[in-house]
């Protein structure tokens, strides 16, 4: 049951003034279920053939010429302008500006002189609520996020209040406004720091947790703004298509209230197990993060399989891959992530099938599990792609360094880790109900989000998506700079210079965080610090308590802080007293990583609002980057030659190891999409 409430004055004025609200009317819950089948029917997107796709990429150009500064400044300057001058207006009188305000937004009214003064409203309401007066910069992400474009914003431009604007302006559409992060500790700190605001413009806020029960949930989904992370959004769909029919029909709909009215709630209707009240509008914080690196990870809601029966067969697997030697038993190819099996790898398990039992019989069927083994032994590592704790395996996500709990890999290749590590092997979960990040957020009718890292990915942001990206100019001019690489001959020497780049820079009183593509990487340079007894805190997927606040801390003189790639996205990192002075706070990249945008997401960390800042980057010819590049004959050239180091042959060579690894990830996506087309086709009763 929603309500929908109105503000109105105590009489107070000026940033202090308190404004308290009533509830006046009342959606029926008959009016949730009812607008789920009529809101819309999703955007199907179709197979691009060659033209086809020159002609989309060609709209995506023109939609973000569009969008040129000079044009987007003076909106926004005017959304300034008009409420500057609401400041000298009473409360009462403000309240019938945010009344006025409202009702345009219900009657769907866009133009840009409603857009305008709906802006300026809630820049007052922030400015009445938190005494912030929001910079030009922060209307203009506002307002192309609005107009359902995606925001580059960089670091610490103050994301989290520019987000306010857009969704109080979708929550007073009447239809519900996501809000979506990448963690619970963001989605409930933005929340409650942005609750009062909500609540001065007559808006209900809510959100949804990792604990919050299925009652929470409904409740948290049926007010006006939800904050929700992506994880928790795209499963409770899933789960409600599990309680739903396939095609709920509007008469079925009548029918079941006509039957539970009549029934006195005697039997449990499917319309009071869902959540959700329909997908209308989404802002989405850290958007590359959410609609890019997650795009090929499917959500997946499948039973519990328990241990697997078959277990042993996993370890006898395992002890074969063991037995074999690289190289002359089996190929492993890096770059295409992939290990084949030879003549002679085929000859040797023919050799000893005869010692095992009869299941193992069968050629084709030992060579597929071996070669599984294979793939979990060279190509998964522990403490890079994965964890072990509390004896199961916990995979860590490649772009964030953070625990993916309740994820499991497909195909039998998690239960292959699990038997090389010698842990329980669990069965295998049966599919109820999957859905990939891409096709769940292509089914928003208005979608929008923010970042400061999405200018690489922008060609696929708007063929997949339809989102054109818009480069935010900063309020202060960015200071931050960037050194040239050090390029050095083994991960051994690197770390060593690291350390000791660090220890310099910790003695001069300056800030220091130490970025790291892995969990073993950081544990290394936490090693190399203990043993020169400098004071540090390590950020990874083992040690992740109280994130957020050893992040806030990282920018105190002479702190170290060494984080792999979570790295407190959303959290400020401010200069403690005198640093500016020094420089700034230094960020140290161990390694590149697989997209330029990635590198850019660190480095982001120094340098916010005008600060000053230092980004050095340390890189070595055998980093994971290099392995999988698929060029070693460059790399066993650097390696032997100073002459070709001195050339900078090196910039060509990690130049396309992160363009060639930035096309994997690019095909591996549009597979998905592709996929996605496949499924729509042959289950066309799909989300509609």
């Amino acid at each position: 049951m929603a309500v929908r409430a109105k503000a109105h004055s105590d009489g107070g004025d000026g940033p202090g003034g308190a404004a308290s609200a009533t509830a006046v009317a009342i959606e029926p819950a008959s009016t949730q279920r009812l607008w789920r089948p009529f809101s819309y029917r999703p955007r199907r997107p179709r197979e691009l053939k060659e033209l086809d796709r020159y002609n989309e990429s060609m709209l995506g150009a023109v939609q973000r010429l569009y969008w040129a500064h000079r044009r987007l400044h003076a909106s926004a300057e005017r959304v300034v302008r008009l409420s500057d001058a609401m400041m000298r207006l009473s409360e009462a009188v403000f309240d019938q500006e945010i009344e006025q305000a409202r009702e345009m937004a219900r009657r769907g009214r866009r133009d840009h002189e409603s857009r305008t003064h709906a802006f300026a409203v809630v820049r007052e309401a922030v400015r009445r609520t938190t005494g912030l007066r929001l910079f030009v910069e922060q209307v203009m992400g506002a307002w192309v996020m609005e107009d359902g474009c995606l925001a580059e914003m960089a670091t610490g431009e103050g994301k989290t209040i520019t987000a306010c604007l857009t969704a109080a302006v979708q929550g007073w559409m009447g239809y519900g406004a996501h809000v979506v992060t990448v963690n619970d500790y963001l989605a409930r700190r933005d929340a409650e720091l942005n609750g009062p605001v909500y609540r001065r413009l007559g808006l209900s806020v809510g959100i949804v947790q990792d604990s919050s029960l299925p009652p929470e949930r409904l409740e948290a989904y049926s007010r006006d703004i939800t904050y929700i992370t992506d994880q928790q959004l795209i499963f409770d769909y899933l789960r409600d298509k599990l309680h739903a029919p396939l095609q709920p029909r509007v008469s079925s709909l009548l029918l079941d209230e006509v039957t539970d009215t009549a029934m006195a709630g005697r039997r449990e209707l499917w319309t009071s197990r869902i959540v959700q009240r329909g997908l209308y509008a989404a802002t989405i914080d850290e958007a590359d993060s959410v609609l890019i690196d997650q795009a090929t990870t499917p959500a997946i809601i499948g039973s519990e399989g328990g241990e697997d029966k078959a277990a042993q067969y996993y370890f006898t697997a395992a002890e074969l891959a063991a037995s074999l030697r690289p190289g002359e038993h089996y190929i492993v190819d890096v770059p295409q992530h992939r290990v084949d099996l030879t003549d002679e790898g085929l000859r040797r398990l023919d050799a000893v099938a005869d010692a095992l039992p009869p299941f193992w019989s069968g050629p084709r069927r030992r060579a597929e599990l071996v070669t599984q083994a294979l793939v979990a032994k060279e190509l998964f590592h522990n403490e890079d792609h994965y964890i072990v704790r509390d004896g199961d395996v916990h995979i860590v996500d490649p772009q964030t360094g953070r625990i993916l709990d309740g994820r499991q890999w497909q195909l039998g290749l998690h239960q292959a880790v699990q038997a090389k590590e010698g842990l329980t092997v669990t069965g295998a979960r049966e599919t109820m109900a999957r859905i990939s990040y891409q096709r769940f957020f292509q089914m928003y009718r208005r979608l929008s989000g923010m970042t400061g890292t999405a200018w690489e990915v922008r060609k696929e942001m708007w063929s997949i998506y339809r989102l054109p990206v818009v480069r935010i100019p900063t309020h202060k001019p960015m200071i931050r700079r960037q050194a040239r690489d050090r390029v050095y001959l083994d991960r051994a020497a690197k770390f060593e210079a690291v350390a000791d780049r660090v220890a310099e820079l910790h003695r001069q009183g300056r800030p220091v965080l130490v970025g790291t593509r892995s969990v073993d990487a950081s544990e290394a340079m936490d090693r190399l610090l203990e043993e020169r007894n400098i004071p540090h805190r390590v950020l990874n997927a083992v040690r992740h308590e109280q994130e957020a606040t050893i992040v806030a801390a990282a920018g105190k003189p002479g702190s170290v802080t060494v984080a792999t790639n979570m790295a407190g996205r959303g959290t400020d990192i401010i200069l403690g007293p005198g640093v500016a002075e020094k420089g700034g706070l230094v960020v140290i990249a161990t390694e590149r990583h697989e997209s330029r945008r990635i590198d850019r997401q660190l480095f982001g960390r120094a340098g916010r609002q005008g600060d000053p800042g230092l980004a050095e980057v340390y890189k070595s010819l055998d980093d994971a980057l290099i392995k999988q590049s698929g060029i070693k004959p460059l790399a066993r050239l650097l390696r032997r030659s100073t002459l070709a180091r001195r050339l900078g042959l090196e910039r060509f060579l990690w130049w396309h190891a992160q363009r060639a690894a930035s096309r994997r990830q690019s095909l591996s996506r549009q597979m998905i999409a592709k996929s996605d087309l496949w499924f729509d086709r042959a289950l066309y009763f799909e989300n509609r």
